[in-house]
């Protein structure tokens, strides 16, 4: 017989563990990414996702300068040791710059917003400014409500 106390510990435990991991992971990425961002001139990151029927993306990754112009994301690879935990395998594998800012974005909504893309999910954003070096996750829950009524006449 299964013991379900002993089960949902475990998972409790294991989440737990994660929760921690991801943290360590999005400050990792952080670190490594503005000094990229600044070297190449980037003022603003505005990295937008979408999420519904048990799948989400993030659907487009703008890079702006100091004037608010669109500039492309440089083609740069981060360095061994710069985003070890990244792809979550732990693995050496180097990532390119847009590759870990779409990561960053991933275990964002994983650590603030579980679930985001489930049912009719949730959309917004992830802005970086890179001068002031904040990341903020802006992201809007979709739901389906009802508001049912039971009247005796």
């Amino acid at each position: 017989m299964i013991d379900i106390e002993a089960v949902m510990a475990d998972f409790a435990v294991r989440q737990a563990e994660r929760q921690t991991q991801v943290v360590e992971e999005i400050q990792q990425l952080k670190t490594a990414i503005l000094p990229h961002l600044q070297d190449a001139g980037i003022a603003r990151i505005e990295i937008r996702f979408d999420g519904c029927g048990d799948s989400g993306a993030v659907e487009e990754c703008v890079c702006l300068d100091a004037t608010g112009a669109p500039m492309p994301c440089p083609d740069v690879t981060l360095l061994e040791g710069e985003a070890d935990k990244a792809d979550r395998t732990g693995s050496a594998e180097l990532h390119s710059l847009g590759q870990a800012l779409e990561q960053l974005t991933y275990l964002a909504l994983e650590r603030h917003h579980p679930g985001w893309e489930i049912n009719d999910g949730a959309c917004g954003e992830l802005v970086i400014d890179v001068a002031e070096a904040t990341f903020v996750l802006d992201c809007s829950l979709r739901f389906t409500a009802t508001d049912d009524h039971s009247t005796e006449l």
